[in-house]
């Protein structure tokens, strides 16, 4: 996707990853002509004392009467973020996320303000952001942030990757200066909040086409029965995830000689395996849908409404997106904390059928005992993080703004587990790959813990192909080796997608 089109109402999860991963966007001219109109109706019947009345809401004084000096001193007022920096796909998200806020029209901010922020999109100009400190509804930290180097009032910002003071790296783009309203409109709401969740369902999207790669794999190994794909017991069911995952499953596995019908049933970690991440899946269509609504919406207060009212009202507040965030975060630690479990049975002996670790000299050798150490950590922390931030709001700005979403927390939170899990499903394609290793050799352990030869077996198409993909990142491990770099490629692997079935994500 080389440039996506901003309108007010048709901007997409995957459209924001793709300006977070550098395409360029523009603006529809009809957007532009909403946001003119917006603009002259707030001239027209709205407060021209907007953010100076808010000021003596908020803290009991009087604005500066000049209306740049409370334009400027509100806005830095708001720059208090903290901690490492947001990453430059996550704030050129937020960018795009609030410039499409802007081109609903509905926010009566001029066209001239949207189209400075669409120039710094495009020149690759990312403000420097502190990471933390913003709290899911009105006066957003990082949007005062983003909006001081919009202004070229100090602060830093990359230019073509490069960190540079804000007058340097908005040389040569469009200068504005900001009304009342439209400082208020760059600050206030749950932008970031929307650009997290955006690319956190992308992300799940995506690692969720995986885990189902890796899950078909690890049925290979251990020779799974396919009761649990049934399509009849899964209809009965009636959830739609879970049948579609069984779907995809059955397909990879089409033609194998290693899984098969009517044998003993499967422990929890196979046999649930549509189970889980089918409710995984139902839970990210709800989140996609929620985070659709966001993207397109008139965050801002107040919201102007050409030829009806200007109306005061909360749609600063990320309550919504917060909630799917939790969503997603257990949603995806279901699916880290089931594949843990499938790795485990893959290394124990006992369990696969196979040697003790996927090595064919265990004692001599660990084999892959210390990648299930790393998943078991990894699920862990992910545990850990998926406390729900969206339930712990804590009172702000002297009990005026005394319920906040947390969202950025939720969403920060979700991000990491993301990346955690990323590096879970990349240790089960890896040790499920070492394991069917052992049956394209035609080897196996017998009752005694001997390995012995056996008939060769081979998984079905779709499998094979996961594990081919595997062998091109890396090589069968018959002796230990530093398991690091394995690990590395494959959870890079996994994050860009060479996993998935749906190559457009």
């Amino acid at each position: 996707m080389r440039e996506v089109l901003l309108d007010g109402s048709s901007l997409t999860p995957k459209a924001l990853a793709a300006v977070a991963n550098g395409a360029m966007v523009s603006v529809e001219p009809a957007s532009l002509v909403r946001m003119a109109e917006s603009a002259h109706w707030f001239d027209k019947h709205g407060d021209s004392e907007v953010l100076s009345k808010k000021w003596s809401w908020l803290v009991g004084q009087t604005a500066p009467s000049d209306a740049q000096a409370q334009v400027r001193t509100f806005v830095l007022g708001h720059c208090a973020g903290v901690g490492k920096p947001l990453s430059k796909p996550l704030v050129r998200a937020m960018m795009a996320a609030r410039a499409n806020v802007l081109a609903t029209g509905r926010t009566g901010v001029r066209p001239e303000v949207l189209r400075a922020l669409v120039a710094m999109i495009n020149a690759d100009v990312t403000p420097i952001i502190p990471g933390k400190g913003s709290a899911g509804a009105a006066g957003s930290s990082a949007l005062a942030h983003l909006t001081r180097v919009l202004c070229r009032w100090g602060g830093e910002a990359l230019r073509d990757g490069v960190r540079v003071p804000s007058s340097e790296a908005m040389e040569g783009l469009p200068e504005v200066n900001l009304s009342p309203k439209e400082a208020l409109s760059l600050v206030n709401g749950s932008t970031l909040t929307a650009a997290m969740a955006g690319l956190a369902v992308c992300r799940l999207h995506k690692l969720l086409l995986s885990a189902e790669s890796a899950a078909a794999l690890t049925f290979e190994v251990v020779r799974a029965d396919l009761g649990c794909l049934d399509a009849h017991s899964l209809e009965a069911r009636l959830h739609p995830g879970p049948q579609q995952v069984a779907g995809r499953m059955r397909a990879l596995l089409d033609g194998s000689e290693l899984v098969g019908h009517g044998r003993r049933p499967d422990p929890f970690s196979v046999r649930c395996t549509p189970q889980v991440l089918g409710a995984a899946w139902d839970a990210l269509r709800h989140a996609e849908e929620v985070v659709g609504y966001e993207l397109n919406a008139a965050v801002d207060n107040p919201v102007v409404v050409p030829g009806f009212a200007i109306t005061e009202a909360g749609n600063f507040h990320g309550a919504a997106v917060s909630s799917v965030l939790e969503q997603v975060k257990v949603a995806a630690v279901q699916v880290a904390s089931i594949a843990e479990r499938r790795v485990f049975r893959l290394t124990y002996g006992q369990l696969s059928g196979l040697p003790s670790f996927l090595t064919p000299d265990t004692g001599l050798n660990s084999g892959l005992m210390l990648a299930q150490y790393t998943a078991a950590s990894l699920v862990s922390e992910c545990k850990v993080l998926s406390h729900p931030a969206a339930v712990d709001s804590l009172p702000t700005v002297q009990h005026r703004e005394d319920h906040v979403s947390m969202g950025p927390v939720a969403g920060r939170s979700a991000l990491r587990i993301l990346e955690a899990v990323a590096d879970v499903i990349a240790i089960e394609l890896l040790c499920a790959a070492q394991g069917l290793d052992f049956h394209l050799q035609g080897r196996a352990v017998n009752a005694e813990g001997v390995l012995v030869d056996v008939p060769p077996m081979q998984p079905g198409a779709g499998a094979r192909t996961v594990y081919a993909k595997v062998r091109e990142q890396v090589s069968f491990a018959a002796q230990d080796r530093v398991l690091y770099p394995d690990l590395e490629v494959m959870g890079q692997a996994v994050r860009r997608g060479a996993f998935t079935s749906d190559s457009s994500w």
